[in-house]
């Protein structure tokens, strides 16, 4: 069969913010995007297999900026799941060794069917609120972050707060000190990887920032000083709604402490994302993924967070740009991945409904029509209602 594949008469989103193609097509040969334009104005290839999307959308593929997949049989199911409701890219905060080794084998074609991994080593503070590399001082973090690109890092994950989960921390505790996020940081960027901070609270936002970390994440009690101060350096925030919206609090009915605290911070949380849009801070989606099972089925993270982010101000065509291109580019690929620009690896998505008017159409699994990744169709979607209706036998 070719290679070569035209998806055509679509409503083309190029992730880009430009205003959409009403009648476009996306050619596409050897695994990258070959065209996109109005379909009048582009010539399909008579070898090509023909996708008709008329009356649909078509978009880059979602990707999800902090997600905890590692590498066993448990996160190809994960990276299943994902693929089939239209996430081809999924970027784990917590990967570890094992999650660099999948991900090199999804690379390679040996694993299939799979989103792409990008794959976080994390380094942080003995009984910090992650768990990773311990490393203590400023020294010791840097040898830390040497183990981790020696073992495949993609990007570094730490930590400057705690966090929700544990019943004895609370998000106000710090957790690396100014010197060792600074020596973090300085070390990562020395071997060319990004690095991204978990941090809740004051002062572990202001730290954060001060030592050059590259992306902020969470930020459910972020201030008005720490929006301006991400501002300011130019990083990208990825706020992380879903994880203090309303039914993701409800999914934790046996965890008390964490529901006062997510309770409490669910209005500064949304007060702060609205505040970064005003100050035009760069917004990327992520959630904290795949989350509780008994509220959330593998998929359903990513394109809830699109719709708290239009719920919190951001308007459709913004998160659709935060939810593609902006988590491509705070990861260092917006070269290859994040839009549907020529040259670029075709990862496309083929939907029922028009995300522009309502995000919420993605949150859907019958709305994912069709999956490519790498120019392949992996997934449509009678293969999800398939994977469902058999595991429901079992």
């Amino acid at each position: 069969m070719t290679d070569t594949k035209a998806i055509v008469h679509g409503t083309v989103i190029d992730g880009t913010g430009a205003e959409p193609i009403e009648d476009g097509t996306v050619i596409i040969e050897e695994g990258r995007i070959a065209e996109v334009g109005r379909s009048a104005e582009i010539e399909v290839p008579s070898e090509a297999q023909v996708i008709e999307a008329a009356g649909k959308s078509v978009m880059p593929g979602m990707m999800e900026a902090h997600a905890h997949v590692g590498g066993d049989h448990r996160a190809q199911r994960v990276l299943r799941l994902s693929l089939q409701r239209g996430i081809t890219t999924v970027c784990s905060v917590s990967a570890g060794a094992s999650g660099c080794a999948l991900r090199d084998a999804i690379e390679s074609g040996e694993v299939r069917g799979c989103a792409r991994l990008i794959a976080g080593c994390v380094v942080c503070c003995t009984n910090g609120h992650v768990r990773g590399r311990d490393a203590d001082g400023p020294w010791e973090v840097r040898k830390g972050v040497r183990e981790m690109v020696e073992a495949g890092a993609d990007f570094i994950k730490t930590c400057a707060s705690g966090g929700f989960w544990a019943e004895d921390e609370r998000c106000s505790m710090r957790n690396y000190t100014p010197e060792e996020l600074e020596a973090l940081a300085d070390e990562a960027h020395a071997w060319d990887r990004p690095v991204v901070v978990h941090a809740h609270t004051q002062p572990g936002i202001n730290n954060a920032i001060a030592a050059g970390i590259d992306q902020i994440h969470h930020g459910a009690f972020i201030d008005e000083e720490g929006v301006a101060g991400i501002a300011e350096k130019g990083l990208y925030y990825v706020p992380t709604l879903r994880v203090t919206c309303t039914k993701n609090i409800q999914a934790h009915s046996s965890r008390p402490w964490m529901i006062e605290e997510m309770t409490q911070s669910q209005p500064i949380h949304r007060a702060g994302v609205r505040k970064a849009r005003e100050l035009g801070v760069k917004i990327a989606v992520g959630t904290d993924y795949p989350s509780a099972p008994s509220a959330w089925r593998i998929g359903d993270a990513t394109p809830w967070e699109w719709i708290e982010l239009v719920e919190a101000g951001l308007t459709p065509m913004e998160t659709l740009v935060a939810g593609t291109r902006n988590v491509a580019e705070a990861y260092g690929k917006l070269d290859e991945l994040g839009t549907l620009e020529a040259g670029k690896r075709a990862d496309v998505i083929v939907v029922e409904g028009n995300p522009l008017e309502d995000v919420g159409c993605l949150y859907e699994p019958d709305n994912i029509l069709v999956v490519l990744k790498d120019g392949r169709v992996e997934s449509t979607r009678e293969d999800y209602k398939e994977h469902y209706r058999v595991r429901e036998e079992l």
